[in-house]
């Protein structure tokens, strides 16, 4: 009888689990039955796989995964609800060096906080803060979306980005400072090939020079700039400052090598969330603001995280990575055309941070558990090209929404930024390919 081999085996599942999420089907329950395929078709008894199941649900990382994305998307809501956000966005405009820089750093900072479609936040600040009549519908929109997802890599409050760290084990600051070439490189490309200077700009920059220098003179102006940004502010520097004391006293805690990860990995951003949350409370509308701050699109999300990580954990205890990456091995097939062309079309299919780091890294980590590439860089090809796929996608709410906002084409804001975003995967190239021979 003739063998299938796990690579056919991963990428039909694979397959039917991108046809069903373009297909609306939900994305968690998608990856968790195909799991449990793939698991049955590499010939698990079922008892092995109830347990692999049971397992997971019961990891404590998947729980504290679980409480902290929860704990970031009520923030955001209360953040909205307590006005708190309109008062962050507006502290921003009003500090910026010139409309053309605030026209990049609005949706920037906006989309710190995540939320589903949260472009639609800061559209009508874009729209209010253009100054120049040549910028088209299609160009505003291009703004909004290209600059809102510029920290897309390395933001610690992103469900993709701990959803990646729970899975690659590496730690935030390992994970921020591998991507942390991604961010200025978006940045630079969108100024220059969306946002560019123009006469009219260039013409209104001494003003604005003026401007920012008087804001910051202005002791009320300055006042509602860090009010505007405390919240956030409060988080990451809890964070930061936690994370810290952490990394210094963690060697000389008396516990396994597993528990001081899982402390490192989740403690300090949970207590920076807590203490920005307490700050938000005590100076808006009370607790109030955090009042039916579980939405749908909260239990929509733990779901998909749910259905990811059994995905993941499936994968792993039916030992399919492995297997497909000694047939990529012996066939001659390099693995990082497998490693980049996943998540790339995972991103393009689901439109979503989750969907191209969930469906494809277990895949992904894998391949690279038997291959010669060296374990970060597969991880940083893996995420430019999740990030590029993502980016394209028809499904992205963030592209929806901006471009029904500024009434233009989904086909339209993509031309806008298809040149930048292809030259970052150049970027992105280069930079692995030399990071490759420094890590070797």
């Amino acid at each position: 009888m003739l063998e299938i081999p796990a690579l056919a085996k991963i990428l039909v599942i694979f397959a039917l689990i991108v046809v069903a999420a373009a297909r609306r089907i939900h994305l968690g329950l998608a990856a968790a039955v195909g799991g449990i395929a793939l698991a049955i078709w590499q010939g698990m008894p079922v008892s092995a796989i109830a347990l692999a199941v049971a397992k997971e649900l019961t990891n404590p990382d998947l729980i504290l995964l679980v409480i902290l994305l929860t704990g970031i998307m009520m923030f955001s809501a209360a953040m909205k609800k307590s006005g708190a956000m309109d008062a962050f966005s507006n502290a921003i405009a009003e500090s910026a060096p010139s409309r053309r820089i605030a026209l990049a750093v609005a949706p920037l900072l906006i989309g710190t906080l995540p939320m589903p479609g949260g472009a639609i936040i800061s559209a009508p600040l874009v729209g209010a803060m253009n100054d120049d009549d040549g910028r088209g519908p299609e160009t505003l929109s291009a703004i909004n979306y290209w600059f809102r997802h510029v920290l897309e890599l390395v933001w610690p409050l992103f469900p993709a980005f701990i959803l990646t760290v729970g899975l690659t084990n590496l730690s935030v600051m390992q994970l921020v400072l591998l991507n942390l070439y991604a961010p200025f490189a978006v940045f630079g490309l969108g100024l220059i090939f969306i946002l560019p200077k123009n006469g009219k700009t260039a013409a209104t920059m001494p003003a604005s020079k003026t401007a920012v220098n008087t804001t910051f003179r202005d002791t009320a102006k300055f006042g509602r700039l860090v009010r505007g940004i405390a919240p956030l502010g409060m988080i990451l520097g809890s964070y930061v400052v936690l994370d810290l004391i952490w990394e210094l006293v963690a060697p000389g805690v008396a516990l396994d090598a597993p528990t001081k990860s899982l402390i490192g990995r989740y403690v300090p951003v949970l207590c920076g969330l807590l203490i920005g949350s307490l700050y938000l409370r005590k100076n808006t509308k009370g607790e109030k603001i955090f009042k039916h701050s579980i939405t749908a699109s909260t239990i929509e999300l733990i779901a998909v995280i749910v259905g990811i990580r059994l995905f993941s954990a499936l994968m792993s205890a039916a030992d399919l990575a492995h297997a497909a990456s000694m047939e990529l091995a012996n066939a001659g097939i390099p693995a990082i055309f497998v490693i980049a062309l996943l998540p790339f079309i995972s991103g393009i299919v689901t439109g979503v941070g989750m969907g191209y780091v969930g469906l494809s890294l277990p895949i992904v980590l894998g391949l690279l558990a038997s291959s010669d590439i060296p374990f970060k860089v597969g991880v940083v090809i893996a995420g430019a090209f999740g990030y590029s796929g993502m980016m394209l996608s028809p499904l992205h709410v963030c592209m929806v929404v901006t471009a029904q906002h500024f009434k233009t084409t989904l086909p339209a804001t993509i031309r806008k930024f298809a040149l930048p975003l292809g030259i970052f995967l150049v970027i992105a190239i280069a930079y692995t390919a030399l990071l490759s021979v420094v890590l070797r």
